[in-house]
Formats: structure tokens, C-alpha cells, sequence
């Protein structure tokens, strides 16, 4: 019979956790959601120009926005 447990991988690296990549990937979940959530509002305000609101250029356009803005503000705020 073994006398001595051998701790398992998992808990010798256990408090060797990288907080830093951690925070990194963190905030950008939180940045993607921000823009994702700009990104629909611009879209279903540009579906409503185009389908409802009688403004079928200011539709296209604020759709093609709700694409290229949050693209562009995301590379913008890149650190």
C-alpha cells in the first residue's frame, strides 16, 4: 500500500493563477459586450428608418454604421 499521497497537478499550480491575463480577458468580454449592444441599438434604429420610418438611404446608412462604428471605436480604444 502507498503511505504517501502525491498532490495532483492541479493543486501544485493552484495558486500560480495569472490574475493579469485573467483581468485581460475580463475586459475584453466586457468591452465586446458594450460594443455589441451599440452595435444593435444603431441597427434596430436603421431597420426602423428603412422599414417603418419612410427613410429608406438614412436606414442603409445607420445600418452600415452599426458595423462600422463599434469596429472602429474597439480599435480605437485599444490600449
Amino acid at each position: 500500500m502507498a503511505s504517501k499521497h502525491e498532490p495532483l497537478p492541479a493543486m501544485i499550480n493552484e495558486s500560480a493563477m495569472d490574475y493579469a491575463e485573467h483581468q485581460r480577458t475580463y475586459d475584453g468580454f466586457v468591452s465586446l459586450v458594450k460594443y455589441g449592444v451599440l452595435s444593435l441599438v444603431i441597427l434596430v434604429i436603421g431597420l426602423y428608418f428603412a422599414i417603418i420610418g419612410a427613410q429608406p438611404v438614412l436606414g442603409v446608412v445607420l445600418i452600415l454604421a452599426s458595423v462600422v462604428v463599434p469596429a472602429v471605436l474597439a480599435m480605437l480604444s485599444r490600449k
